[in-house]
């Protein structure tokens, strides 16, 4: 490392930027070397507020930086990510983790080359309630994961509802089926633009899918940014009990048959220790940079979520990702 201290930096400083930056400054063995935003006012500005430099200039940022924290909109992932894998820098990056499949495989191989670590920042594998239940849950008894991810459009984004939130539950459902040893076979559902002169620029405001798999288990995925609805739920079905994690109030709830065919059930409400997902995030982060390891959740899981993608594009009928020439 450059000093005592994780030297890092942060480039894009809108929200996301801003909830990173909050929790780095905290670490007591993280320096905040710059803050680097193509809008030169808006690194200033955070800058300002949180005490540390504003960088007017990239590359001189990201060679004074062990590890970098990426949070700039998704269709300029490659080209940041990439600049500062070859300046040396470990690799935050928000999710989704590239905005095309070859861009992430050309990012698969430089971080390879240059031997870099990559994190994709899928913040619901750092939320205790998913640790617990990914814990808890009898992995060789699931029969059914259902995902409900009900989050109110409130910004213009540059992306679908695809890449803006059912990427979490993909993830998590990738996370639960590894464990499985279960593979994706087949997916069916449908996505679909709501009224696009309101909403998001055309783009696909809600979707359901339903995932089978080659094993005995099926997965269902809703991801809705219409409506006013907020809900972030987790139901788990074993062939005896149920899962259910909300995830806004970090609760867990346990539901036990007492017999097989009983129509008795016991319910408990899991302890759980509060904890911010994203501050354990970058927790990991810092500590991976400090020994040079693979990260919890490594590129390869990000790209995994992207091929999934690529195929409910395909099932949903709607334009697939770009495949940009680098």
């Amino acid at each position: 490392m450059k000093g005592t201290n994780v030297q890092v930096s942060l480039i894009g400083s809108g929200f996301m930027g801003e909830n990173h930056l909050r929790h780095l400054i905290a670490f007591p063995d993280v320096t905040v070397v710059g803050v680097y935003d193509r809008l030169a006012s808006q690194a200033e500005r955070i800058a300002q507020k949180y005490g540390v430099p504003a960088a007017p200039e990239l590359e001189p940022l990201l060679k004074k930086s062990d590890a970098v924290v990426v949070c700039v909109p998704t269709t300029a992932h490659y080209e940041v990510v990439s600049h500062a894998i070859q300046c040396g820098c470990h690799v935050f990056v928000e999710k989704p983790f590239m905005h095309t499949l070859k861009e992430a495989e050309a990012i698969d191989q430089l971080a390879k080359t240059h031997q870099i670590q990559v994190q994709v920042g899928h913040v619901e594998r750092f939320h205790p309630v998913v640790r617990k239940l990914l814990e808890s849950v009898r992995m060789d008894r699931l029969v059914m994961a259902e995902f409900y991810r009900y989050v109110p459009l409130k910004k213009n984004l540059d992306v679908d509802v695809l890449l803006a939130l059912m990427v979490h539950d993909l993830d998590l459902m990738l996370a639960c089926s590894s464990r499985m040893h279960a593979r994706p076979q087949k997916i069916l559902g449908s996505g679909m633009v709501v009224h696009p002169e309101e909403m998001n620029r055309g783009l696909a405001d809600h979707g359901l899918i339903q995932v089978q798999f080659d094993r005995p288990f099926t997965a269902v995925i809703h991801a809705v940014r219409t409506g006013a609805l907020k809900k972030r739920e987790i139901i788990l079905t074993e062939t005896d009990q149920t899962w259910v994690a909300d995830l806004l109030d970090q609760q867990l709830h346990q539901y036990t048959r007492k017999g097989l065919y009983s129509d008795e059930v016991e319910h408990r409400t899991v302890d759980i220790l509060p904890k911010n997902p994203l501050q354990e995030e970058m927790r990991h982060f810092i500590d991976i940079v400090k020994v040079n390891q693979k990260p919890e959740v490594p590129l390869q899981d990000g790209w995994e979520v992207m091929k999934m993608i690529e195929q409910i594009r395909s099932v949903w009928n709607l334009q697939s990702i770009h495949d940009n020439k680098h």
